[in-house]
């Protein structure tokens, strides 16, 4: 049995000096999804000047083209019902949300769906009721379903300007007992191991409250990802960091404010690491109105999965806002230590082991969501057909969150000649792979392990030099072969592996052999 170590990246490795891809984490960008003729909603006036593609279906794969470098796979979708208040969806509306999804899918990009009817501020005097929210959420459910695999999560959105459960002309948003009917649908329409966001988290206590999803529990370590609706509500944070300190109205007003202390920001910061979050700072943030670094430990303390890039970014709205400044500010390696801040040996190395400072833009993008790092792996270096094999591989969570959907963990033996795959899969829950231990204000980076015990090979393997991978794959039948949507693990020294048919996706540790008997 060998051990080999590996390294993490340094930042003028190729990969540091770019993001690294990984699915349903990282920068989003933002549009409207399956529009069509007639829909009046989307911008406010004050935000025509948008420069880029504009709203349109075209919009998603001109943003994957331009932002790779920033490691995008995250879009966030809106799907504007404004046309069917008072009547149901129609069945061309229907058929454009697949068209668009199954466009996502051929590109290898996912979506963080929001449906919505009320628009800007002054264009919200028509709404559903409650009743119709209700039956289209029915028609919706076969297409959410079907398309679940782009999914990352579904907010909750449909009441309210935006979908933000605020100002809707049927004053929904008053009603707590019409929100949880609409939620508990909502989660009904979704596989129990997606969740939904809500734009406040006295919302959701709101919900939870009610009847129809009455009683919940806490949410901690013992109730997470079970499926059960506290379980799969996080939140969507529009307003991040803006405001008077409350960002954007998100926290309770004075005394508390977004602080340490609110009940509301406490009560948070126990549930976020079980959540997948979301973020967005206002459209037009002027630069140093928000310093980048404060931005990644909130991001850090609230275990961020995604963050827009759409919001207050000169790519978006024209002028350098704050995402331009963070560009150019510089973040040290003293900095991390003084605040306990995640990053790898090397992330603060040039190709000659001196220190260098990163910007606070490249340490946010590589570190939201989760970033996975292995440390080390053991595994044989000779087996034979029929015999046995066992394997172990030790990691580092140094990301911000962990994974928050479910994923198939597998070694695989790759036959160097041939290509052919041998999966062992193993029985790990992705989503429990913590950068540190919830609670602890120290931020001790855990060590996770993924071991094979010891399992027969066939005795028809085939003898000859084996490389032996890590497959991080996507569940879904869909998807499963797309490298786009399996994760890559955030180290110099290990090979990314695809076939000749550009499939898989798999972290290749080391090479063994199978000698004939």
């Amino acid at each position: 049995m060998g051990k080999k170590h590996y390294q993490g990246i340094r930042a003028f490795d190729p990969e540091g000096r770019i993001g690294l891809r990984n699915p349903e984490r990282g920068f989003r960008t933002e549009g409207k999804i399956a529009d069509q003729p007639g829909s009046k909603l989307g911008l406010p006036a004050s935000l025509t000047g948008l420069i880029g593609p504009g709203y349109s279906d075209d919009a998603w794969i001109y943003d994957a083209r331009k932002f790779e470098p920033f490691g995008l796979t995250l879009v966030q979708g809106y799907c504007y019902l404004d046309q069917f208040t008072d009547r149901p969806i129609s069945k061309q509306k229907l058929a454009a949300l697949e068209s668009n999804l199954n466009l996502l899918r051929r590109n290898g990009l996912k979506v963080v769906l929001r449906f919505a009817y009320e628009g800007v501020d002054g264009q919200h005097d028509v709404g559903p009721t409650p009743d119709r929210i209700l039956s289209h959420l029915d028609q919706l459910e076969p297409v959410i379903r079907r398309n679940v695999d782009v999914i990352h999560v579904l907010q909750a959105g449909l009441v309210g300007i935006w979908g933000e459960w605020h100002c809707s002309a049927h004053n929904i948003q008053e009603d707590p007992l019409a929100l949880s009917r609409i939620m508990k649908r909502l989660l009904q329409a979704l596989p129990r191991s997606r969740m939904t966001q809500v734009r406040k988290p006295d919302y959701k206590r709101w919900v939870l409250s009610e009847a129809p999803l009455r009683p919940f529990s806490k949410l901690d370590s013992a109730t997470a990802f079970n499926g059960s609706p506290v379980a799969r509500i996080g939140l969507h944070n529009d307003g991040f960091l803006s405001g008077k300190n409350n960002d954007g109205f998100t926290w309770p007003e004075p005394p508390y404010y977004a602080n340490p202390g609110n009940p509301e920001f406490d009560y948070f910061t126990d549930e976020s690491p079980y959540l997948a979050n979301d973020g967005e700072l206002y459209w037009h943030m002027k630069i140093g109105k928000i310093d980048g670094w404060k931005a990644a430990v909130r991001l850090r303390l609230h275990h961020y999965t995604s963050l827009s890039l759409a919001h207050s970014y000169s790519l978006r709205v024209g002028d350098p806002y704050c995402l331009d400044a963070w560009m150019t500010q510089n973040v040290t390696l003293a900095q991390v230590r003084r605040d306990k801040m995640p990053a790898s040996d090397g992330y603060f190395k040039d190709p000659q082991e001196k220190t260098v400072p990163r910007s606070a833009f490249d340490y946010i993008r590589d570190h939201l969501g989760y970033r996975l790092e292995l440390q080390e792996a053991s595994f044989p270096t000779v087996v034979r057909p029929g015999g046995t094999l066992s394997m172990e591989a030790r990691l580092i969570n140094r990301g911000f969150s962990t994974p928050v959907n479910p994923r198939r963990i597998s070694f695989v033996l790759i036959h160097q000649d041939t290509g052919k795959i041998h999966e062992f899969t193993t029985d790990i829950d992705i989503r429990k792979w913590q950068p540190f231990e919830p609670g602890d204000r120290s931020y001790k980076p855990l060590t996770h392990t993924i071991r094979l015990p010891r399992v027969k090979l066939p005795a028809t393997l085939r003898p000859g030099p084996y490389q032996i991978g890590l497959w991080l794959a996507a569940p879904e039948p869909s998807i499963r072969l797309d490298p786009h949507y399996a994760v890559r693990l955030a180290n110099r020294d290990i090979l990314w592996w695809t076939n000749r048919n550009g499939q898989y996706g798999i972290n290749v540790l080391g090479t063994l052999t199978c000698q004939a008997r």
